[in-house]
């Protein structure tokens, strides 16, 4: 389908909302902010290679995407995550990704290579981070209405999308010798979940400029 190419623009949905609600944001809610900015360029410059140029590989840019993308999210879940989990373990983990990366692209994985170690990793390390969030909100029980907390809105979308990714991730190779169809299949599917992913952080965002701070945290 022809609106399948089209996907990539749902990520203007949390840009416009994070950016009328700015000044309303707490810090965490700000650095998942800058996480869906560097979303929106890397986007750009993918659609300006494939539509101006005759660059075919954009692996290089997915290389560098997961860096800078998880330190963003990462640092999201350092400022809710404080007082449950110590926030030095968390900036480890942060320090250790980004070493392991630059590590994975001299040693192991080529530019041109899918991420699917750094990828998966990452994944695996923000789903964690998410079940380790809901668990802190289930234990406080501050949240009265489920529903009208940014912060579930957001946790919610980044368990759902990076548990679906990190399962893509690791078994990406072997869908790929696998069949064409089914890859294009599972490429649809991760269209389906890529939309939703941004249309649950456009509704955080809303829902955190919208409402009191003790409301949606």
């Amino acid at each position: 389908m022809v609106l399948w190419k089209f996907t990539w623009l749902s990520i203007f949905f949390p840009l416009i909302s994070g950016a009328f609600f700015y000044h309303k944001l707490t810090r965490s809610h700000r650095f998942l902010y800058f996480f869906v900015v560097t979303g929106f360029i890397t986007e750009i410059i993918v659609q300006y290679l494939k539509i101006f140029t005759e660059i075919k590989n954009n692996m290089p840019i997915g290389h560098i995407y997961i860096s800078f993308s998880f330190i963003f999210i990462a640092l999201f879940y350092l400022y809710e995550l404080k007082g449950y989990l110590n926030t030095n373990v968390i900036t480890g983990i942060i320090i250790l990704f980004e070493i392991f990366s630059i590590l994975n692209i001299t040693f192991i994985q080529s530019y041109y290579d899918y991420p699917s170690i750094t990828g998966s990793i990452s994944a695996l390390i923000l789903v964690v981070f998410s079940i380790l969030l809901f668990s802190k909100i289930m234990n406080e029980g501050r949240i009265k209405k489920l529903s009208q907390s940014s912060v579930i809105w957001i946790n919610t979308a980044i368990l759902i999308n990076y548990a679906g990714n990190f399962f893509f991730y690791i078994l990406f190779n072997i869908i790929l010798k696998y069949s064409t169809e089914f890859i294009h299949i599972t490429l649809n599917f991760f269209k389906i979940l890529y939309v939703l992913f941004y249309l649950s952080l456009a509704i955080g965002f809303l829902q955190a400029g919208t409402k009191p701070a003790a409301n949606y945290r």
